[in-house]
């Protein structure tokens, strides 16, 4: 920056000699066309002294010179120190930079994600144990073999309230009539354990009126057991279940069973069917 100052200031004062300069050598032209007219004085007294202003001229032209002469030998000079500035700046801007120079932890170009010791890993497991939570269970599918000579467990650990009745209509207390009855009925306390009667496949969990929460399971061989006035079922869709296993727990009784109290529904069908589940409890 100082250098390009004084090369304005330079330049400034080589423009106002050369307009001197100019000037003076216009003079003299003039000064020496009139003494070729032999004009060299005025009648009103006034004399011009055109030898004085050829040598002013040639003084200013030769200040000029010796000025421009300076002002090179000193930019001369001047080139080593420049050079070595110049030399020091760029070995200071080759450097390599590194962590211990900097008050804070390099990033990528475009990365917005900080790494916190401990936090940063904290924050990392958990993301990785709700994405475990939200993903689908995988289950190794079964195949499921069921006939009525391999018999079931009872669901509950009680006596049956109504028996299975498809050739003749029984009678209900709750709802004062006579009708089929294409399930057993096991008297029940609320809160017992209901357990599976065979080996399955959960394929429905359904609530309705008439036996509030129930689940379905698939025997195979198109076989299916459906149980019902359950509490805190304890099983998903499509988990399989073993002999024994417990599914839930027995509910208060739906509006439909009011007057015969608490009870386990239990159903078998085959391929849609009812079927009589009693003769294969063991």
């Amino acid at each position: 920056m100082r250098r390009n100052k004084k090369s304005g200031i330079h330049k400034e004062r080589i423009i106002m000699l050369a307009s001197s300069a100019f000037v003076l050598a216009a003079l003299t032209m003039t000064g020496v066309y009139m003494k070729g007219q032999n004009v060299e004085s005025k009648d009103d007294g006034y004399t011009l002294d055109f030898t004085a202003l050829e040598n002013n001229a040639d003084d200013k032209m030769q200040e000029i010179s010796e000025y421009n002469e300076e002002h090179l030998l000193k930019e001369e000079e001047n080139i080593p120190e420049l050079t070595a500035n110049n030399t020091a700046g760029n070995e200071i801007a080759a450097a390599p930079v590194t962590e211990d120079d900097l008050d804070y932890l390099p990033q990528e170009v475009g990365s917005g994600h900080v790494e916190i010791p401990g936090l940063t890993d904290q924050e990392t497991l958990q993301e990785a144990a709700e994405a475990e939570q939200q993903m689908p269970e995988l289950t190794v599918e079964k195949t499921l073999h069921f006939t009525e000579n391999d018999g079931m467990q009872k669901p509950v650990q009680s006596d049956i309230l109504m028996h299975y009745s498809m050739d003749k209509s029984i009678y209900f207390a709750t709802l004062d009539q006579y009708k089929y009855n294409p399930a057993t009925i096991f008297s029940a306390e609320e809160g017992m354990t209901v357990t599976a009667c065979a080996q399955g496949k959960v394929t429905s969990i359904f609530e309705n009126e008439e036996i509030g929460k129930a689940v379905t399971l698939d025997l195979g061989d198109g076989y299916e057991a459906t149980y019902g006035q359950l509490a805190e079922i304890t099983v998903k869709e499509n988990a399989y279940v073993n002999p024994g296993e417990t599914i839930g727990s027995v509910a208060a009784p739906t509006k439909y069973y009011s007057a015969e109290g608490s009870n386990v529904y239990f159903a078998l069908t085959h391929n849609g069917d009812p079927v009589n589940g009693e003769a294969l409890f063991h």
